[in-house]
């Protein structure tokens, strides 16, 4: 990144898939496809920048009311991406957690989850983490993590409750790719003070350039966390 400065934590809303399909004249399932692959290597370019954790927005609860045939596809790429989902990832000597309501999945679909998950645990301790959201929405999991502090009896604060989602890092750089402007249930606690970059390319074509012009505008920004 020829000396910019990155931001430790990026979250990633990877938007235009289907519709990139659409212009391509392919069907939205291989909008998808085209989608997983370009997370993976969007995610290692980014941990080779210096990026410590990546968290994808893989796919929302709200997206698990699509039609049946485009959310089976999408949980078998999950199954079908593991070998070099694994060897992707274990090159960049990072870790992998799944975050959402994963309860509401196939159980084929957790088992290939906690097998990455298990796979990648060596290299818990180097820093750097993939994050990625499956039927994961916000909302779920602030009151799923409330719902557990009553249960415990606990009086939170701001900073325990960070620690309590399943997503308990900030992100300094929120991009959105696909041309839309907002967070869709995304990171809504985590992301008080994210910069947000907006980009209208469709997520399939963005790019390890687009990244480092993300990367480049987040450089420019001045972070006052409202102290100025």
């Amino acid at each position: 990144m020829n000396g910019i400065a990155v931001p430790t934590t990026v979250g990633l809303i990877m938007d235009g898939n289907g519709r990139w399909a659409l212009q391509q004249n392919k069907s939205r399932l291989e909008g998808h496809t085209k989608g997983i692959v370009n997370m993976m290597a969007i995610s290692a370019y980014a941990f080779d920048c210096g990026v410590k954790n990546m968290v994808c927005y893989g796919l929302s609860t709200e997206n698990l009311k699509r039609p049946a045939e485009e959310v089976r596809h999408i949980y078998k790429l999950v199954i079908d991406a593991f070998e070099i989902f694994v060897s992707t990832f274990s090159e960049k000597k990072s870790c992998v957690k799944f975050i959402g309501d994963l309860g509401a999945l196939p159980e084929e679909v957790r088992a290939s989850m906690r097998r990455s998950e298990e796979a990648l645990r060596p290299y818990e301790g180097t820093g750097k983490t993939l994050y990625v959201g499956i039927a994961y929405g916000s909302r779920h999991e602030i009151v799923e993590a409330v719902n557990a502090a009553v249960e415990r009896g606990e009086k939170v604060t701001e900073e325990s409750f960070l620690g309590s989602l399943s997503m308990p890092c900030e992100p300094e750089l929120i991009i959105r790719t696909g041309g839309e402007m907002r967070l869709s249930n995304f990171l809504l606690y985590q992301s008080s003070y994210s910069e947000l970059y907006f980009t209208p390319t469709l997520f399939p074509d963005f790019s390890n350039e687009d990244l480092d012009r993300a990367f480049a505008w987040y450089a420019t920004r001045k972070r006052r966390f409202g102290l100025a």
